[in-house]
């Protein structure tokens, strides 16, 4: 199995349902921590860069999640 094999195999797992619960699960809580570390000082940025981070890595199911919380700035 070359890289390209592996790669691809990746990218096929982050696509399945599993792979995308998976992902968001990493990904909300790398926000989570990175929100308690700052104080949520930086929030919306946080919050933009997990939305990238997802887009790239996942199908980005999050924004028809009734249970998606907003930790922008104005959440507050």
């Amino acid at each position: 199995m070359n890289l390209n094999d592996i790669t691809r195999k990746a990218q096929e797992f982050l696509n399945s349902e599993k792979g995308e619960e998976i992902s968001d699960k990493v990904i909300d809580g790398a926000a989570a921590a990175a929100n308690k570390v700052t104080g949520n000082k930086h929030a919306d940025k946080i919050q933009g860069a997990r939305d990238t981070a997802d887009k790239r890595l996942g199908r980005d199911d999050r924004k028809s999640d009734p249970d998606t919380r907003d930790t922008g700035p104005d959440a507050h």
